[in-house]
């Protein structure tokens, strides 16, 4: 019995010592501004083309997404990666005028690169704060909705 106890207790800790604890937690801070006079949805879809959530925004005001990671020591949370959702698409509707602006592939919203206040120095931190102003520029490529 002493030697099972014996044996128990060095398995144990030998799985222990070997399980990979979280080193570093990455933080982005996304804040999304809505410069124009309409209501902005931010509606994000997965690769199926479902629906996964909305992200409302009036006019002239912004919202934050706060958004951490587990893994390297340094860099910058992929946008609106939350609840191991995938998200493919992100489609810009503005209500007020049925316009809608989508974004595929690392366009627009979906890569940090295109946030208006990136810099590639940010891959250096381990938090960041990025931004992203819709605007009239994205409000003049709108499309009329279908």
């Amino acid at each position: 019995m002493n030697k099972f106890l014996t044996y128990l207790v060095l398995s144990l800790f030998a799985l222990s010592a070997c399980r990979s604890d979280i080193e570093y937690i990455t933080k982005t801070h996304y804040t999304y501004i809505n410069s124009t006079s309409s209501r902005v949805a931010l509606i994000l879809y997965d690769p199926s083309d479902t629906i996964i959530r909305a992200i409302v925004i009036n006019p002239q005001q912004s919202k934050v997404e706060n958004l951490s990671d587990d893994g390297p020591k340094t860099g910058i949370v992929k946008p609106f990666a939350s609840n191991n959702a995938v998200v493919a698409k992100v489609l810009v509707k503005f209500d007020d005028v049925n316009k809608c602006l989508t974004y595929t592939n690392n366009q627009g919203l979906l890569s940090y690169e295109n946030y208006d206040n990136y810099n590639p120095s940010m891959l250096n931190n381990s938090e960041n704060s990025l931004v992203f102003d819709i605007g009239t520029e994205e409000l003049n490529s709108a499309q009329d909705c279908n």
